[in-house]
């Protein structure tokens, strides 16, 4: 058992009015306009546990200039630079993440579908430069970059860019026996086609890469949404959700020119994100009974209502390795996630019904040390790596910071004897145990999806970034934006299944859930 006498009185209390009582919160979400009341109060309560934006620091230097204010390339971060001297050698941390022998923790709350989600979704707005790994290459909003891209030149690669009626704001598309896909960024050969020569390789792409792969894989606008069948899957359905709005959008306002019908269809495809991961991704991680909105209101007259920069510790806390499991089972078969990397072809052959199918009945691993398989290990070395090449402060700054007490003992991080001998051997004293690995120490509590510290930093940013998007300003969040059929398909989506559900068809999309059965 956790010793919790550094979990902090306020702390504590919060979570025993949230995480129990639980007829009162069914009571509270069943009444909307009591509920936004709530939201209201904990939505604030949510992103004041953290400094507010802008922040003083970013990744450029470790001092505020005009330059390190505006420079939107650099991170942002939270705390001041540390010097890295002292630290424990980086193969002794990366041990602390290699699998037991006695096999992998099972999630009890997650299937395969939330971490291949999260590896979508973030890969939208938290990519690092390969060139430095102090520095972005995105816009810093959720902006559907996965479909879209990054630039102008590669989302204007992708759209089909036609007047002619039913087609107008298309993004390019074929069709096959098995669905609708985007069209293939390699030929049969294995040679990039020249027409999507603005779109970026899939990054990490290992170098010889079969044909018969690379020919299954699609021409997106974000670099990593081939990174497995299921991401593919996931960003196909957003694809074939913005062709869907173009065809609402030209039925609703057949003046529209091409333009106006895919600049329209596009915002409403980020709001339609943004309610997805607030009111299906964020309560799946949340221990709570209350059922957050994705509700813009609670940030009109907010004090951390700014515009957003993630900072570089959010970006390192979202490296969700230990969710992933080894394998799946994918049409009653098992099968390795290696042979779903970078390899389209399942999903192609099967339809996105398959995949999500096999996502949602596939169980997670449970997120924390010694659970990572051992495919990912290199990629846990590296972001032990990149927290060192960002000067990161301790673990115990980064409690006190978000408000946690600093603790004083290894049993306060974790009540799992073997990772409280592990951080020990390997840190000696509490105070150096450093960031990233004091995240994944944490024990996860019950009902949650992750532990106590990456949940609170994950609802600062989800609610500062998620509900600051200017697509939800009040002088924007209307139907002067949206159109009145538009907005109707922003009010009618919460979750991804109401997403196949429009845009499933013939793909028979049976199973679309990010937690395992009750």
């Amino acid at each position: 058992m956790r010793d919790t006498s550094r979990d902090g009185l306020r702390n504590r209390i919060e979570k025993y009015v949230l995480s129990g009582f639980e007829p009162f919160w069914a009571f509270i979400n069943a009444r909307p306009a009591l509920a936004r009341i709530v939201n209201r109060l904990i939505v604030d309560n949510a992103v004041q546990k953290a400094p507010a934006r802008p922040l003083a620091l970013s990744t450029m230097a470790p001092y505020s200039s005009w330059d390190s204010l505006m420079d939107r390339t650099w991170f942002a971060r939270y705390l001041p630079p540390v010097d890295q001297g002292g630290r424990p050698p980086l193969e002794a941390v990366a041990a602390l993440f290699k699998l037991r022998p006695a096999g992998p923790r099972l999630s009890e709350r997650s299937t395969l579908l939330f971490p291949s989600f999260a590896q979508w979704f973030t890969d939208g707005f938290l990519m690092t430069s390969e060139a430095d790994r102090r520095r972005t290459t995105t816009s810093h909003q959720i902006d559907l970059g996965q479909v879209y891209g990054q630039t102008p030149a590669v989302t204007d690669a992708l759209r089909l860019r036609s007047e002619a009626a039913g087609r107008k704001g298309r993004l390019k598309t074929e069709v096959t026996d098995s669905g609708e896909w985007a069209p293939r960024l390699y030929d049969a050969a294995g040679k990039k086609r020249e027409e999507f020569s603005a779109v970026p390789d899939p990054v990490h792409l290992p170098a010889g890469w079969p044909a018969e792969k690379l020919s299954t894989i699609f021409a997106f606008g974000g670099e990593r949404a081939n990174s497995t069948a299921y991401t593919a899957a996931i960003n196909t359905l957003f694809l074939r959700e913005h062709n869907r709005l173009c065809a609402v959008l030209e039925q609703a306002e057949p003046g529209w020119d091409d333009e106006r019908v895919f600049q329209v269809a596009r915002n409403i495809g980020i709001v339609q994100l943004i309610k997805i991961v607030v009111e299906e991704y964020i309560n799946h991680i949340s221990p709570y009974w209350f059922q957050l909105l994705s509700d813009p209101r609670p940030c009109y007259t907010a004090v951390w209502n700014r515009e957003n920069w993630i900072p570089v510790e959010f970006n390192l806390l979202y490296r969700w390795h230990s969710l992933v499991p080894e394998g799946a089972v994918w049409g009653g078969a098992a099968i390795a996630m290696a042979d779903v990397c970078f390899d389209n072809g399942p999903v192609l052959r099967d339809g996105l019904g398959a995949a999500f199918d096999s996502a949602s009945n596939s169980r997670a691993w449970q997120m924390g040390l010694f659970n990572t398989s051992p495919m990912l290990a290199p990629v846990e070395l590296a972001s032990i790596g990149q927290g060192r090449t960002n000067e990161l402060a301790s673990y115990n700054d980064y409690r006190e910071v978000m408000k946690y007490p600093r603790v004083t003992r290894f049993e306060q991080i974790s009540g799992d004897p073997a990772v409280v001998a592990a951080l020990r051997e390997v840190y000696r004293h509490v105070d150096n145990v450093e960031f990233f690995a004091g995240l994944f120490a944490e024990d996860v509590p019950e009902r949650s999806a992750v532990p106590p510290l990456i949940g609170r930093m994950v609802a600062v940013d989800a609610f500062s970034h998620a509900l600051t998007n200017p697509l939800l300003s009040p002088h924007v969040y209307h139907e002067g934006t949206f159109t009145k059929a538009g907005m109707a398909s922003i009010v009618g989506t919460r979750t991804l299944r109401d997403l196949a559900g429009r845009n499933g068809g013939g793909d028979g999309v049976v199973s679309m859930e990010l937690a395992r059965p009750k």
